[in-house]
């Protein structure tokens, strides 16, 4: 509903690589809007955990945010 106003300061993507407990590894980019030094880098992992489990079942030990 506001993303117009949360474009205002700026929107692109977050790269992240990860690796699953079965040894499986990956890598993605997380969409975000609005201004990047308010994102949580803890919520933002969490929803990694989350989204990556919920697409393949596979729980994800650790995430590296590639800057």
């Amino acid at each position: 509903m506001f993303d117009w106003i949360k474009r205002l300061f700026g929107e692109g993507y977050i790269y992240a690589t990860f690796e699953c407990t079965d040894g499986s590894k990956g890598r993605g980019r997380v969409p975000y809007i609005g201004d990047i030094n308010t994102l949580d880098r803890n919520e933002l992992i969490q929803n990694i955990k989350r989204e990556v489990f919920f697409k393949s079942g596979k729980i994800v030990k650790t995430v590296t945010i590639i800057d």
